[in-house]
């Protein structure tokens, strides 16, 4: 469950090399063929939309469809103050800059208890994302790659 998260966690980044409104504003698309999970993928496609990113916060919204055919959306609007705040009744999230180009998040998912860390780094192009999930006391890895739309 951890994994679309974030993306949010994702969904953070969009339009031109750096909108006005901070690197990564834009719509993006998950790439399943350059994504790699230790438990396998967990979704068929994801979008996600970055529609702020400046010095004060992020807002960022994302569509899943997990791989059983159900389907998700979450949407947050949270400043860079690493404090845990809900994106939707099943997700929570803490967001923090590390520079420009870059933040972090932490999440959780509300209904499993599964806890995670997230490192976005933000190109013109792509945003890729490293992290990894708790689940059942063990941490898995993952790498998410998002290719922009617009």
């Amino acid at each position: 469950m951890r994994r679309f998260v974030i993306a949010a966690t994702c969904a953070m980044v969009g339009t031109g090399a750096y909108a006005a409104d901070g690197p990564g504003v834009g719509k993006w698309i998950w790439s399943a063929e350059e994504s790699h999970y230790e438990t396998g993928h967990y979704a068929t496609h994801q979008t996600m939309e970055i529609t702020r990113n400046d010095d004060r916060g992020i807002a960022v919204s994302q569509q899943v469809t997990l791989t059983d055919g159900k389907s998700f959306s979450w949407n947050i609007d949270a400043p860079y103050d690493d404090k845990m705040r809900p994106a939707s009744s099943w997700m929570s999230f803490a967001f923090s800059r590390i520079s420009p180009t870059e933040f972090r998040d932490r999440y959780v998912m509300n209904d499993t208890g599964v806890k995670g860390e997230e490192v976005f780094t933000i190109t013109p192009r792509k945003i890729t994302i490293k992290g990894h999930s708790f689940m059942n006391g063990k941490q898995q890895d993952y790498v998410e790659v998002w290719n922009r739309v617009e």
